[in-house]
């Protein structure tokens, strides 16, 4: 039985981590922390542990010899400072996205992976979408030709949120930023993921909603990072990709919209509907059908919780999102930062 410590027990970790790590057979959780009190009891409470497992010190997490693996579901700017801790314990490591502040903030991280490589993943959520995982295979097969454009759009209005007030996310310290690390790299690591690298991209970002109350008073302070992007980009094999991300569209819970064009046949996906991919491939659906919708095969379906835990048991599922991946992501982010800040296309190295 893998015994897991969660290092901040928040919204993410209540959300997702703990709902899907109690319905995993061969692992449980061994220990929690957290700064904030009442999070850290009502969590511990909902999870029957003793108050000895409940920590407010991350490294007494860390160095509990009743936790084998680690995740980290913190504010972005604690994400590289924690994960490295937890390697050179040697423990394993699962770490939300994005992997920091910036690329050079990730280097202790890689630095220390190389020192000691356990096993390690990064939350890229999406790649455990069924309709994501039958999308990447029937291009594996080759099935709609070569890819021409990818399309993506992220959707979102919770700028709009009655009483939202500036929390970390909007301070760019800890966030480093916006929509584009918090949203964004969900989308950019899909595109990877399907067509291969980015290699250069044209961006605008921009600060919609320009200023919110403080959490901790009536004080108003500006917002310090964006809540609009939009980028073009050329990909491997001159494959074009044009990307438009925010959280300022009404109308709009969460919407994810991505469509791949090529020469022989359309994938199109909206992740509101995992469970389905549109396809239009080869002759026959180009002149009757057209773009339909198929249900995903069960053998498309996968877990992300479950996969952290097979991993550290030795058993890798198929594209399955490591530490390395958050670092190419985060040269890509700051590439966009870069070309929206100076207003030209910037090269990703």
């Amino acid at each position: 039985m893998l015994k897991i410590g969660i290092i901040g027990v928040g919204g993410i970790a209540q959300n997702a981590h703990i709902k899907e790590l109690k319905e995993c057979k061969d692992a449980k959780i061994t220990a929690i922390c957290d700064i904030d009190e009442a999070t850290l009891n009502k969590v511990g409470d909902d999870l029957n542990l003793d108050a000895k497992y409940r920590f407010k010190d991350y490294m007494d997490l860390i160095n509990c010899d009743e936790v084998d693996a680690v995740q980290i579901c913190t504010p972005n700017y604690l994400h590289v400072e924690m994960a490295t801790a937890a390697v050179k314990k040697g423990k394993p490591i699962e770490v939300e996205k994005p992997l920091g502040l910036d690329y050079k903030d990730t280097l202790p991280l890689t630095k220390a992976l190389e020192e000691n490589p356990v096993p390690n993943m990064m939350c890229m959520s999406y790649r455990f979408k069924p309709a994501v995982r039958f999308a990447k295979w029937i291009m594996n097969k080759n099935l709609i030709g070569d890819i021409i454009s990818i399309d993506v759009q992220y959707l979102k209005s919770s700028a709009f949120m009655e009483g939202r007030r500036l929390d970390w996310r909007f301070v760019k310290k800890y966030a480093g930023t916006g929509v584009l690390g918090d949203l964004a790299v969900h989308l950019i690591d899909l595109a990877t993921l399907l067509a291969g690298d980015l290699k250069k991209v044209s961006a605008q970002t921009k600060i919609i909603v320009k200023e919110r109350k403080k959490l901790d008073s009536e004080e108003i302070a500006p917002v310090e990072t964006d809540d609009y992007c939009s980028f073009i980009g050329e990909m491997d094999n001159g494959i074009l990709a044009n990307f438009l991300i925010t959280r300022c569209a009404i109308g709009n819970v969460n919407t994810i919209k991505f469509d791949v064009y090529a020469t022989n046949g359309v994938i199109s996906f909206n992740l509101n509907n995992p469970e389905e991919l549109g396809v239009c491939i080869g002759e026959v659906d180009v002149k009757s059908d057209g773009l339909h919708t198929v249900k995903v095969p069960k053998e498309f379906y996968a877990k992300q919780e479950q996969s952290f835990v097979d991993l550290v048991n030795g058993k890798e599922c198929e594209h399955l999102p490591k530490v390395e991946d958050g670092v190419k992501l985060q040269k890509i982010l700051d590439a966009i930062l870069e070309s929206a800040d100076k207003q030209k296309w910037v090269n990703i190295e």
